[in-house]
């Protein structure tokens, strides 16, 4: 069993979520027990957090006063949270339920809108920020001649000072614990409980020691015990609490819990040695996607199951220079060859002293092929299925510049069905629409599988030919005519078959525009026409 300690990732209703990360107010998805799920980045600006930084952590963290489950005050009253650069913001939380539909505790879940009312309150109240806690160099003295993990708290319940036997047993640096609650240390329930303690011990004085889990620097969960004692001000009235850790089991983690979360995880999870990518632990979602028993994903390389290798530098890049991939689209293999693209999320971490990165997939294939469907449908012509005329124009433009660019051949034709009205006038509307779709398949099979193939409208059609000549194109042109003359098209009364007139212009000089080549391509359309039609006129000046 691999432990690992670090944030989940989105579950994959990115529909919501995208709503709500548009949203200039502090939004965020909290589990039963108060976990930050997803927040958007309005909250992350508010907290003062780097984006990704709230997910696993809870409102109750940043909370100066006692705030009930999951930050939510109730009855729109103010509450008071620390920022993570050591400000404080008065802000009210407002809950509404939010089901998952993940079934149990974990189905259930709240959301929360947190609103920044700080202007209204210090203009109404004088609120003034919280001043660093004063120079105790005796205090500092005794607390650092100490082995045991010592700490001493004001009566808010924040950290105003603790020594290095502490920083070394959590793995939080002193300064970064000053004027934090315990809710930085453990998870919000048992956050809940140390408070409970510390307001008895506020309220009626005395001594206190009871055992307790807390999660070290290595990410272990350990049981400890404590034993704290209020002190008071030059006046008698309870200002803190100082407490020790001592007696530190060998309790091993909490790997069970951890374990049932990530099965039951929609998205698939990984953990690999950053040394030789080397697959360590795979949750049973990941299994799912590659189509593989977890037993032979142990052991394997990651590189193998990405499907594109420029793909796979692209993410080694970024972890190389030190940092993460968030949601990038990455396509990987399952183990029967095929393909499916992914949301991929990668981060770097040490678990049990070892270097690797934290891997997270989440099948994006059938979403993706729904958003190419559309596409798809924006650029296509929907009676033959070859480009409109937009997207013609777009991609000709493309393969214009690139003529341009390299001082290449590129050439345009311009193709006309004839007589198409007395098609439709004798067979009827269906069939001049089969003639279409049959003459849309018949270009398509001469040409190269690059030229580029547009409806202009009705009955024209229109090729780019790029690197060909105008006298090349000719060629090509006459295989099309030849092709849609032996065609034979079905009519309610039998077959019968058509011809197509084409006019072909070439790339002239460096500053020639697409429009123009069209315009005299469509000069030498005319010209065939007007020689009798089922022909192919090539432009020359004076036409």
């Amino acid at each position: 069993m691999v432990m690992i300690s670090g944030r989940g990732v989105d579950d994959g209703r990115e529909t919501a979520f995208s709503v709500f990360d548009r949203l200039p107010v502090g939004i965020c998805l909290v589990t039963a027990s108060g976990i930050i799920h997803h927040a958007n980045p309005a909250l992350h600006d508010l907290l003062g957090c780097e984006a990704g930084g709230l997910p696993g952590r809870s409102l109750c963290e940043f909370a100066l006063d006692h705030c009930g489950p999951g930050g939510a005050q109730g009855s729109g009253k103010p509450l008071r949270v620390l920022r993570n650069d050591g400000s404080t913001r008065w802000v009210t939380v407002a809950e509404k339920p939010w089901d998952s539909g993940a079934g149990g505790e974990d189905g259930m879940q709240r959301l929360l809108t947190v609103t920044d009312v700080d202007a209204v309150c210090r203009q109404a109240d004088g609120v003034k920020d919280d001043a660093p806690r004063a120079e105790m160099p005796v205090v500092d003295a005794l607390l650092e001649a100490s082995p045991l993990p010592l700490f001493v708290k004001n009566a808010a319940g924040q950290y105003i000072a603790v020594n290095h036997a502490f920083s070394r047993l959590t793995g939080i640096a002193r300064d970064e614990m000053l004027l934090r609650t315990t809710f930085a240390l453990t998870g919000p329930d048992m956050a809940r409980e140390h408070a409970g303690h510390d307001r008895d011990l506020l309220e009626h004085d005395g001594s206190v020691q009871y055992e307790a889990p807390i999660c070290t620097a290595e990410g272990a969960m350990r049981t400890v015990n404590l034993t704290k004692t209020a002190f008071h001000d030059g006046s008698g009235k309870p200002a803190g609490i100082v407490g020790a850790i001592h007696e530190l089991s060998g309790s091993r983690p909490n790997e069970e819990r951890l374990e049932a979360i990530l099965e039951q995880s929609p998205i698939g999870v990984s953990v690999s040695r950053r040394d030789d990518g080397r697959i360590i632990f795979v949750n049973t979602r990941f299994a799912e996607l590659i189509g593989l028993p977890r037993e032979k994903l142990i052991g394997s390389r990651a590189r193998d199951y990405y499907l594109d290798s420029h793909q796979r530098l692209r993410v080694l890049e970024r972890l190389r220079g030190g940092g993460g991939v968030t949601n990038m689209e990455v396509q990987f293999k399952r183990a029967d060859g095929s393909p499916f693209w992914t949301l991929f999320t990668v981060n770097q971490a040490v678990i049990q002293g070892m270097e690797v990165n934290l891997a997270w997939i989440y099948d994006y294939t059938e979403r993706r092929s729904m958003e190419e469907a559309l596409r798809d449908m924006a650029s296509r012509d929907p009676l033959t299925g070859i480009y409109n005329r937009r997207s013609f124009m777009d991609m000709a433009r493309a393969q214009l510049a690139r003529a341009h660019r390299f001082h290449e051949p590129l050439s345009v034709f311009v193709l006309d069905v004839d007589h198409f009205k007395r098609i439709n006038d004798t067979f009827g509307h269906a069939t001049g629409d089969d003639a279409l779709r049959m003459v849309a398949a018949g270009c398509q099979a001469i040409l190269r599988e690059y030229d580029i193939l547009g409806r202009l409208g009705g009955e024209e059609f229109v090729v780019v030919l790029p690197g060909a000549t105008a006298d090349e194109s000719r060629v090509v042109a006459e295989r099309v005519r030849r092709h849609l003359a032996r065609m034979p098209i079905e009519a309610t009364d039998g077959t019968f078959r058509l011809t197509a007139s084409i006019g072909i212009a070439g790339l002239e000089g460096a500053t020639d525009t697409l429009e123009r080549a069209i315009h005299r391509a469509d000069l030498a359309l005319y010209r065939a026409k007007h020689l009798g039609r089922n022909r192919v006129a090539v432009f020359e000046p004076g036409m």
